[in-house]
């Protein structure tokens, strides 16, 4: 058996239903999004794919997810936090409504601070009543001060170097985080330009799969366990706006 890689985005958290951005505010799931999450596990069980390891952002809709999925299969394997992969800071766009920000940057600023690489939203000017994940000791920045999706990828490669050499021994690996932490993680497993990365949107909970072949992950793009339901959600979720 070769070892595996599957990214999972975490269900539906309460600000995704509220149509707000979320970033490093850390809000827990939905009922829909935890059944979302017990669907993602069935799709895992129902492939074969039992994980060795869990590595999961530490952020409340992540971890949840990755919980859910945990019990779900009954697993023995280890749930790792990893303060890499928690979501991407938007800095002052941060619990703002979309439709809100959108009309107030217009539709240019708008894709060029939420879907580009290097789109860079300004500080949160007051973070008081936001309740911020923070993670003190460890190497991620004071929530607040804004990312570009380029900051993020920096963030979570590292992450991929080391799952890469467990799926190279026959690790089945499972990794939960949130839409643009895992779009940042396909950035550097899939080599993305910057047109490939504007137009990727990921499905919540649904599991996307990789296998090594000479160390190259394949196939590009990954494969989704149901590709029907996963294109469908992230063709709704581009015609919102994007990830």
């Amino acid at each position: 058996m070769t070892g595996r890689l599957v990214l999972l985005r975490h269900g539906e958290s309460v600000a995704n239903a509220a149509q707000e951005f979320t970033g490093r505010i850390d809000v827990d799931l939905t009922e829909h999004g935890q059944e979302q999450a017990r669907t993602a596990a069935r799709l895992l069980a129902e492939a074969s794919l039992t994980p060795d390891v869990v590595l999961t952002s530490p952020m409340l809709r992540a971890l949840g997810t990755a919980r859910i999925v945990h019990a779900a299969l009954g697993l023995t394997a280890p749930v790792v936090r990893q303060w890499r992969l928690v979501e991407r800071d938007y800095g002052f766009l941060t619990g703002m409504p979309k439709a809100e920000a959108r009309a107030q940057l217009g539709p240019e600023r708008f894709v060029s601070l939420r879907r580009t690489r290097h789109g860079r939203p300004g500080p949160l000017p007051d973070t008081g009543g936001l309740d911020l994940y923070e993670e003190p000791g460890s190497g991620l920045a004071p929530a607040g001060g804004g990312e570009s999706l380029h900051d993020v990828v920096d963030r979570v490669a590292p992450c991929w170097y080391e799952t890469r050499a467990l799926v190279a021994q026959g690790a089945v690996v499972l990794v939960v985080a949130h839409g643009n932490s895992l779009r940042a993680l396909c950035a550097v497993v899939d080599g993305l330009t910057d047109e490939e990365v504007l137009h990727l949107n990921l499905p919540q909970a649904q599991p996307l799969v990789y296998c090594l072949r000479d160390g190259v992950p394949e196939p590009r793009g990954g494969r989704y366990l149901d590709p029907g339901a996963a294109h469908a959600v992230a063709a709704a979720i581009a015609r919102e706006g994007g990830t």
